[in-house]
């Protein structure tokens, strides 16, 4: 089979053969109307400075092109993490951190992998292949008919719903495009109305300075309103696909992915004495420990899962973050934490670290703790 003589019969074929759930076909025209949204969200703030790869050029991540010179068409594909196994396993004077559903196996790495498969095996060469990569992913799904935009922001299919990650393989054959699906999210507001901090301010419109997504790597403090909200969370947040009625009643995957496994929770006492090589190697090959995540940024996300445990074992690692940790961040967290979680028999631990705490911001968190104490 020659690059020129393949077809789109073809392309399924082998998408079926490589284990890849779903794929639809776009042209590689570059996404100008997407472009501007993005624009338009970033100048109004919706997408904090923050975090954000402010290297990143938005002509390029919304032009196919830039990946692959002569590209002409993008084969767009979905592939689903849905697995039916226990959200937390936590056990008595073992809390667990949550890990989002999305990052508890490296996704992103398999279907980047069967997407290369599917290249080798129908001679499409060169060819691009990303996943999670450099170009937009989501609107090139929904103009290849792979979904349509929920309320939320997030694709959703419809055999599938949300609970897929999206990939692409840039060609510089020519598919005719697949037609796009409409919206079929109706009326629905189940998500902007279970979103835990309002950070859906319209349909597919979200505020990323609010969304628990986003803030799991942020470098500010988490705002006090929000950490009791925050729960056990360590990684992420799915709050939003969670509550989506097409979501509901859909069969879990049966392949095994065993890349970057790291589960549905993972013991969060350990991270606060691990140090950051120590993270970033047991957790090797999964995004919780790739090297855009601050580690800093983890730990202070621990802090508020040990708080938000119950579980009075936590308490001793809490007391070690606050005396030893090096970031002002996390052992202002871990105030806010020992406080929630021993009451008053935290008070001497507190007063102790006020009285050597250098940093006003984490010794303002020591004051707040010690008020609410009185």
């Amino acid at each position: 089979m020659t690059m020129a003589s393949v077809t789109k019969a073809d392309v399924l074929q082998a998408a079926h053969e490589v284990g890849i759930d779903l794929v639809g076909f776009a042209g590689a025209a570059p996404l100008a109307e997407d472009r501007g949204r993005m624009e338009e969200a970033l100048s109004g703030g919706r997408v904090p400075l923050e975090g954000e790869r402010r290297t990143r050029d938005l002509a390029a991540f919304c032009d196919p092109s830039s990946v692959l010179q002569g590209a002409a068409s993008v084969v767009c594909a979905a592939q689903s993490y849905l697995k039916d196994e226990p959200d937390d396993l936590s056990k008595p004077g073992e809390p667990h951190g949550l890990i989002a559903a999305y990052t508890r196996r490296n996704h992103y790495k398999d279907l980047k992998d069967r997407l290369k498969a599917l290249a080798g095996l129908l001679g499409l060469a060169p060819a691009k292949c990303s996943s999670c990569g450099p170009l937009a992913e989501k609107p090139l799904a929904r103009r290849s008919g792979l979904g349509w935009y929920g309320k939320h922001g997030i694709i959703i299919t419809k055999p599938l719903g949300s609970w897929v990650v999206l990939g692409e393989l840039v060609t510089g054959v020519e598919f005719e495009p697949d037609p796009e699906v409409p919206d079929s999210c109706g009326d629905c507001r189940a998500c902007v109305q279970a979103c835990p901090t309002g950070a859906i301010t319209g349909p597919g419109r979200l505020d990323r300075s609010k969304c628990f997504q986003h803030l799991t790597n942020s470098s500010s403090a988490m705002p006090l309103a929000w950490r009791d909200l925050w729960a056990k969370r360590l990684y992420g947040c799915v709050t939003c696909q969670q509550v989506c009625p097409k979501n509901q009643g859909l069969k879990p995957l049966s392949r095994s992915v065993e890349k970057g496994v790291v589960g549905p929770s993972i013991p969060v006492s350990p991270l606060l004495s691990m140090s950051e090589a120590e993270y970033r190697e047991r957790f090797k090959g999964n995004q919780v420990a790739a090297r855009w995540v601050r580690f800093e940024s983890i730990r202070r996300n621990a802090c508020l899962a040990l708080g938000n445990s119950g579980d009075p074992a936590a308490a001793q690692a809490l007391e070690q973050a606050l005396a030893h940790d090096p970031a002002a961040l996390v052992r202002g967290h871990a105030a806010w934490s020992l406080g929630k979680l021993s009451g008053p028999a935290a008070k001497p631990a507190l007063e102790r670290a006020r009285a050597s705490e250098p940093d006003r911001e984490a010794r303002s968190e020591l004051e707040s703790a010690l008020a609410r104490l009185r």
